[in-house]
């Protein structure tokens, strides 16, 4: 039948992801109803976040209605309500999408290096009860310094996280980051504080617009908390030279982390830091200025791919959901840089 442009697009979207996801094993019960296959979910899951469907209700009446839908995604005879909610929860606790990111990234960029790599993070609203109150989530005031009484004893300063992120492996680096839902509160570009209840989508992103790594924390989360982590997982995914960053991640350990594997921070002076490093010059200026390109990625996520708000509840299924909206940008733009230009010139 008919391909409307929509439907030739998720196809060759699919093409560009499928080598790089896992495989699963088919169900072979011999007692009651045979199972079904999972690749037609996963696939169904794709198709949510690229066609901006709401729920996996919704997303189950679009394959009813829509018969090329459902053939491209594999389904012969469509599970119920029930089974549908249960199969997409399977894969949000057995899949891991990111890795299937960094294979896909991996793969594009083996023969090509990155002048530089733009870091951010985006707020992400959810529908879930949250660790902590609104009330609780004040801006901090900064007291001034004193001398401890000679018969008062004060606790050492504990090690920060991001000292301890640079001691342990990547995974327990990333263990130490909260991945719970709560409340957060930022500055927004007109000086005001926003609050959210929800998550943060942290991702680290290629001049071309590509992400390489993301990571879903809790929204109280500070961004610099996750420089460390990303750093390790795009190093181990394409080679690059410049990290482009903004204030919220200048901090001496980022900046010395970075510089010990070989490559330039460039990182925004914070006001905060009341310090005598010099202004950038006009070169630097006018580099720095490709960290916009992650500003608009996650303005595409959120404007043409993700939902306003999240409506499963736990991190598996949070980072799912927000990890197959990060495949399809990858893989569009993987397909805008790489496939379509080099088939129209065979052409």
């Amino acid at each position: 039948s008919y391909l409307t442009r929509e439907h030739k697009g998720f196809l060759s979207l699919l093409r560009v992801i499928e080598p790089f996801v896992e495989s699963f094993p088919e169900g072979n019960q011999h007692i009651g109803r045979p199972s079904y296959s999972v690749l037609p979910f996963l696939r169904a899951a794709l198709a949510k976040r690229y066609f901006k469907i709401v729920d996996t209700s919704e997303l189950r009446l679009w394959l009813l209605s829509d018969v090329n839908l459902r053939q491209i995604c594999g389904f012969g005879k469509l599970a119920s309500a029930a089974g549908f909610s249960r199969y997409m929860s399977y894969l949000a606790g057995k899949t891991s999408l990111e890795k299937s990111l960094g294979k896909m990234v991996k793969d594009y960029y083996k023969d090509k290096s990155v002048d530089s790599v733009a870091r951010d993070s985006t707020a992400i609203s959810a529908r879930e009860k949250p660790v902590n109150k609104k009330k609780e989530v004040k801006p901090l005031k900064h007291h001034k310094r004193d001398r401890p009484k000679k018969t008062e004893q004060r606790e050492k300063k504990r090690q920060t996280v991001l000292e301890e992120q640079k001691a342990l492996p990547l995974a327990e680096a990333r263990g130490l980051l909260n991945n719970s839902c709560a409340w957060a509160c930022k500055k927004n570009s007109q000086g005001n504080s926003s609050y959210w209840k929800g998550y943060k989508l942290h991702l680290d992103v290629t001049e071309e617009g590509i992400p390489v790594s993301a990571i879903i924390t809790g929204a109280n989360v500070h961004d610099s908390q996750c420089a460390i982590p990303l750093e390790r997982m795009t190093e181990q995914r394409i080679t690059f030279r410049y990290c482009l960053m903004d204030s919220a991640y200048d901090a001496k350990t980022i900046s010395q982390f970075v510089c010990g594997r070989g490559r330039i921070p460039l990182i925004d002076h914070n006001p905060r830091r009341k310090d005598s490093r010099e202004a950038f010059d006009a070169v630097t200026k006018e580099h720095y200025k490709k960290r916009s390109v992650v500003e608009r990625t996650n303005s595409h996520l959120k404007d043409w791919i993700l939902p306003e708000k999240v409506l499963v509840r736990g991190i598996k299924k949070v980072s799912f959901e927000l990890m197959c909206g990060v495949l399809c940008l990858a893989a569009i733009k993987i397909l805008e840089q790489f496939i379509l230009p080099t088939s129209s010139k065979d052409e």
